[in-house]
């Protein structure tokens, strides 16, 4: 149990559920289990939230208003594949699970919810705590030393601000996913910024790395673009 614990500890967790007292207490419980954890009432406002704090897990409620758990799942596996998708369903008829297997969904938990259970499902398909790669390709000739945290050209260092450092680390660790600017917001400062001081940031790795390295997907956010 305590292995399991501290494999989840390094983790986030995004609960979509529309019914207020079962979100309320998946949170509360979830919380002693998990980094972060963060809830929304329905799958718009919950898809708002991740595209501003991206988390490894999402947990959704299969029927929720406007926009069903499986919709709202399917929409976050073409933002970010590698977020662990789960959904909650009270119904166990045939039809209901086959399209929860179709939609692409890790693994769905029929309701009420058994904590224990779904904790060790969670801790089964997490993948370890992502860590940087000693040696990153960034391409056009660059690479990212872990070890030495720094940047170079061939064989010529790169010298990067602070902040710029972090931000390339920081989408170094979300290589598969988006990056939002609340998320850079308070990985790169201690204070509320504007957008504008964090797009500047990111114009200023561009201008000393290369320009298609760092993509903007507007209104999402910025991912990096390497294979």
């Amino acid at each position: 149990m305590e292995a399991m614990h501290k494999r989840l500890s390094t983790h986030t967790l995004l609960i979509a559920e529309d019914d207020s007292s079962t979100r309320k207490w998946l949170t509360k419980v979830l919380n002693i289990y998990f980094k972060e954890v963060y809830s929304a009432p329905n799958a718009m406002e919950a898809l708002e939230l991740f595209t501003q704090t991206p988390t490894d897990i999402i947990i959704a409620d299969i029927q929720m208003p406007e926009v069903d758990g499986l919709s709202f799942l399917h929409k976050i596996s073409l933002i970010s594949p590698q977020t662990l998708r789960v959904v909650m369903t009270a119904f166990n008829s045939q039809p209901y699970l086959n399209r929860a297997v179709e939609s692409g969904v890790h693994f769905y938990l029929k309701k009420p919810i058994d904590i224990d259970e779904l904790l060790v499902a969670l801790s089964s398909h997490m993948p370890e705590a992502t860590s940087i790669p000693n040696i990153l390709n960034l391409g056009q000739g660059f690479h990212y030393n872990a070890e030495k945290r720094m940047v170079y050209k061939e064989l010529t260092a790169i010298k990067l601000t602070k902040k710029e450092l972090l931000l390339l680390e920081l989408l170094i660790k979300n290589k598969l996913g988006i990056v939002g600017l609340e998320m850079i917001e308070q990985n790169l400062y201690d204070e509320p910024v504007s957008d504008d001081a964090i797009r500047m940031v990111v114009v200023g790795l561009r201008k000393k790395l290369y320009s298609s390295l760092i993509e903007n997907l507007k209104g999402l956010g910025y991912r990096l673009n390497i294979s």
